[in-house]
């Protein structure tokens, strides 16, 4: 009876748990974890405001036709942490590789193509804590440990139509795929009792799609928008169906205004109804979610207008609300201001992108978090 009551904790546990210590980020612990940005170097130095214009990004098919050839990227991603909640606070650090993309145009054709992974989500955590269990009366200590690794990706297979060279359509297709390795270990202050361990996995798929354009409407002036669906998220739990999760639909617009040769200032904004996948989350033991938007703004400013990619200074701010909630009051944020820049060599057939990013979390007067997050792109072009 007591091995089928800690079995039913495992699972419990895996959507409840208070985020009294995390290796990651606390904010990753409900739902389905931290929402990833599927942005490169650039975008993110910029706070995300060139997101829809940017090629190597993952956000809108139709910025592929921005890639002059064929280009591969590969992100890399640090963050170093002091979490605070009620439990008190912890120091952490985690590396991620959020991003990689291959793609460019097709010769002699309007066509470009890309193949790109992102993260889609992060529920990479540990959970410590401790109380009194009294298996036969008898009150004993125990401490248990919760551990989940994992989350959820985004394979997308996307391409780009340059109708006119002022402007572009581009669609795409998205497989979300992944799981989360749960374990839960309860150790007890009486030698006499062995501890208890159960493993459990969750894992999920889905097929979404995504539209966009990019619009020059004069030569100062650039506009993109996107528009994605995600579909029902299909979640297993070790093999079986377990639950289906609406996803939420996506709507994003930016415009990007060219002050002067050497200065690009843009905006963007974004919209998603993650309210939809309120009613699954719940019917799962969490929380719930929420509608969310994201503002971002930022500038770069070119130190060679010939080479606009080599050593720029890139400078951004961004909002945005977190979906998944961490109690029943309120609704999780982040901030973040971000600084970055770039350097291209070997004829400009190589580069790296730079960003650091300052971020704030929180939710209510419990829950708080502060980041230096640290972004470097390591892109590729062959050449035609």
């Amino acid at each position: 009876m007591m091995h089928r009551r800690f079995t039913l904790l495992l699972v419990t546990f895996a959507v409840l748990a208070p985020p009294l210590a995390a290796q990651a980020s606390q904010f990753g612990v409900r739902g389905l974890g931290l929402p990833g940005r599927s942005a490169s170097a650039r975008a993110i130095a910029t706070g995300g405001a060139l997101g829809l214009f940017d090629g190597e990004s993952s956000l809108n098919p139709a910025s592929l036709a921005s890639l002059p050839m064929t280009t591969a990227v590969f992100t890399a991603a640090n963050s170093f942490r002091n979490s605070t909640n009620p439990a008190g606070t912890v120091s952490n650090r985690d590396s991620r590789f959020p991003q990689m993309l291959v793609g460019g145009p097709i010769p002699r054709s309007r066509l470009a193509v890309a193949v790109s992974y992102s993260l889609f989500a992060d529920r990479d955590f540990q959970l410590v804590s401790t109380g009194i269990a009294s298996p036969r009366g008898v009150p004993i200590a125990v401490t248990d440990t919760l551990t989940a690794r994992g989350g959820i990706a985004d394979l997308r297979v996307a391409t780009a139509w340059a109708v006119t060279p002022e402007f572009v359509v581009g669609g795409a297709v998205h497989f979300l795929t992944g799981s989360n390795r749960m374990s839960t270990r309860r150790v007890w202050g009486d030698p006499d009792y062995a501890a208890l361990e159960e493993r459990a996995e969750l894992s999920y798929h889905s097929v979404g799609f995504s539209a966009g354009v990019l619009f020059r409407p004069s030569s100062r002036l650039d506009l993109a928008a996107t528009i994605r669906r995600d579909g029902t998220l299909q979640v297993e739990r070790d093999s079986t169906p377990s639950n289906r999760i609406t996803m939420p639909m996506t709507v994003s617009g930016a415009a990007r205004f060219h002050v002067t040769r050497s200065l690009d200032v843009a905006g963007q904004a974004s919209f998603r109804n993650w309210s939809k996948s309120d009613a699954g989350l719940v019917g799962a033991g969490a929380v719930g979610a929420r509608d969310t938007k994201e503002f971002s703004g930022g500038i770069e400013l070119f130190r060679d207008s010939r080479r606009p990619s080599n050593k720029p200074l890139r400078l951004g701010v961004r909002y945005a609300d977190l979906p998944f909630l961490l109690d029943a009051v309120g609704q999780p944020s982040e901030f973040g201001v971000s600084v970055g820049t770039g350097v291209r060599f070997a004829r400009d057939l190589g580069g790296l992108d730079l960003a650091v990013e300052r971020v704030q979390r929180k939710q209510g007067a419990g829950y708080k978090e502060s980041a230096w997050q640290v972004t470097l792109d390591v892109s590729v072009r062959p050449g035609t």
